[in-house]
């Protein structure tokens, strides 16, 4: 009688547990969402013990994609940095394939927009893209407060992620 008491008092801890975890996950999910919220987070890597510092932003706006990426997507911008190396943007979306070649457009504060080079990722990631001139194009947003990505994507066209990069905060990545 007592091991099955212990079991369903085991299962309803794990059941609580799994509940937090998913409140947390859905409050971090809002707030990555609100217009101009970064998140700051460092990671440091079991392996070899490097600290990686991130600023991660969402669009404000979702769009809707074709199938088999059908749903809402949004972009992403993360600028991230490993302790003592130099700075990555990385430009990605929840779904979906870039069929871009090697430039993007970019618009800052409702400057002109211009294209700029971005490589794409050694593993073959079809859903990334790393901005060519990382410190350039960081340099170009800490102070902007709105900013526009135009990307081609595979079987949708052209589309465009509208990003509140106001308050970017570079002592937390690390820069």
């Amino acid at each position: 009688m007592r091991v099955i008491l212990y079991q369903h008092n085991q299962v309803r801890v794990y059941k609580v547990i799994i509940f937090l975890m998913i409140m947390v996950l859905a409050a971090r999910v809002a707030a990555a969402e609100a217009a101009g919220n970064w998140i700051y987070e460092k990671v440091t890597q079991d392996a070899d013990q490097k600290e990686l510092s991130t600023a991660t932003v969402l669009s404000r706006n979702s769009i809707r994609l074709l199938s088999p990426y059908a749903g809402v997507n949004h972009g992403l911008i993360m600028i991230r940095m490993f302790k003592g190396g130099e700075p990555e943007v990385l430009f990605a979306v929840d779904k979906g394939q870039f069929y871009t070649g090697d430039k993007i457009r970019v618009k800052i504060d409702g400057g002109d927009a211009v294209w700029i080079v971005v490589d794409k990722p050694g593993d073959r990631r079809s859903d990334l893209l790393f901005i060519h001139d990382p410190q350039g194009f960081i340099r170009q947003i800490k102070s902007a407060k709105e900013l526009k990505i135009a990307a081609q994507l595979s079987q949708n066209g052209e589309k465009i992620f509208d990003f509140n990069v106001d308050g970017l905060d570079l002592k937390k990545v690390g820069l």
